[in-house]
Parts: C-alpha cells; structure tokens; sequence
C-alpha cells in the first residue's frame, strides 16, 4: 500500500485542481472501483459542495498541485519583479 509522503500529498493539504479550483485533501486512500483496487486522492472542494476522487497515477497529469504557501509566493514574485 503506497504511505501518503510517497504520493507527494497528505491529508489537510490544500491543493488546486484545474477544473475546480482550491480544494483541501481529506484523505488518501484505496477503493476498489470496477472491480480494480485504486489508490485514490479525495479532495473537497467547498465552494461547490463537491468530493472528487482523483488516482494517484494520474495525480500529476491532471494537474494537481499543492497551493502555495505565502513565502513560496514572495519567493516567485521577486524572481519576477527582479528581472
């Protein structure tokens, strides 16, 4: 079974998802679906009322990433403003 720091994501992380916006990860787990055993990320999206389950192999081509935190922002804009 994969432990949530080998998926890059763990529960209470707030993470973007492209077609939904910011969500919060309320757990990792794996649920079988169709009869396949699928280590799935499931995030909550507030806003819309909404819980997807995303697999963990397709995490990454979905887009799904971690949100930024304040100094990583601060980090990237001075990057930009500095050239």
């Amino acid at each position: 079974m994969t432990k949530e720091k080998d998926v890059g994501f763990k529960t209470g992380d707030f993470v973007v998802y492209p077609t939904h916006g910011v969500g919060k990860i309320v757990g990792i787990e794996t649920q079988e679906i169709s009869g396949i055993s699928l280590q799935v990320i499931i995030i909550n999206f507030d806003k819309d009322r909404m819980t997807l389950r995303v697999p963990v192999s397709k995490a990454k081509n979905s887009g799904l990433r971690r949100l930024s935190t304040r100094p990583g922002s601060r980090t990237a804009r001075s990057s930009c403003s500095a050239g």
